[in-house]
């Protein structure tokens, strides 16, 4: 049987600070586009979207390959965003392969988040989400971003690299979502990632992970990127994300005392 193009994966994140009113919320998760042309595997990433249950999408960089024909990628991002914008919210923030023009093209379907946060009202509840720019050296401001103390009791940062959540303030951020490694791109049996294209363990280049505090999901994207643009035994994919106080998810996965727990196998639907 024919693997599917993308591959949607469900996970369930323990929150220790989550509240009440926040149990339960639902983010779709989404990196790494590297638009240059319509295909298969875009359409069923939009499909995938336009059929699960979420209540909003984060978009984590990489939404272009050159950042001189960044026009051409902006165009494929409106035709692929604009009918998920028309269900839920989306916040994006750039990545090293975006030209910053994409934060402020005309009639982009995505709030970009630029060394910035907003305050998001969910079931009652409100919660922290927080954008770093790393979209070209020397343009990110963790400072400007994450400010001085905490806003809300739960707080979710977008930053394009991984290797971001070894520089937070100890217990500022709950939840980091983050993309740039491709999940390695090409996996090798029993070797998984051999290169991360990140200041991170291998191990970390997707899935959940949790540091000093912070749980880290690290997105294996949606395209590929030179100098090798193909994919070896590791597929596209859309990750939703389920938050949930520690408390109500049985059988977690504990690791330096947070409590992460980890969906089963991915599908081709979430």
């Amino acid at each position: 049987m024919r693997d599917p193009p993308v591959i949607g994966r469900k996970h369930t994140v323990a929150v220790s600070n989550i509240s009440a009113e926040l149990a339960g919320l639902r983010i779709a998760h989404i990196s790494d586009f590297h638009f240059r042309r319509w295909n298969r595997v875009t359409q069923a990433a939009q499909d995938l979207l336009l059929t699960a249950d979420y209540d909003l999408v984060a978009a984590t960089g990489d939404f272009g390959t050159n950042p001189r024909r960044w026009t051409r990628a902006a165009d494929l991002m409106r035709r692929f965003f604009a009918p998920i914008a028309q269900r839920v919210p989306i916040y994006a923030v750039l990545g090293n392969h975006d030209n910053l023009a994409m934060a402020t093209a005309p009639d982009m379907p995505l709030v970009f988040l630029r060394n910035e946060s907003v305050s998001i009202r969910h079931s009652g509840g409100v919660f922290e989400l927080v954008g770093l720019d790393q979209g070209l050296f020397g343009t990110e401001d963790m400072q400007a971003a994450l400010g001085q103390a905490r806003r809300h009791d739960l707080t979710v940062l977008l930053a394009h690299y991984p290797s971001t959540v070894f520089r937070l303030p100890p217990g500022r951020v709950d939840l980091q979502l983050s993309g740039h490694t491709h999940g390695g791109q090409i996996r090798l049996p029993y070797l998984g990632c051999i290169w991360a294209n990140d200041r991170i363990p291998p191990r970390m280049s997707r899935g959940l992970h949790a540091v000093a505090g912070t749980i880290l999901h690290s997105s294996p994207g949606i395209g590929v990127c030179p100098p090798i643009p193909v994919r070896i035994n590791c597929p596209a994919e859309v990750a939703l994300l389920t938050l949930q106080p520690a408390e109500r998810v049985s059988s977690p996965v504990r690791t330096k005392g947070l409590a992460v727990a980890v969906g089963g196998e991915g599908t081709g639907k979430v």
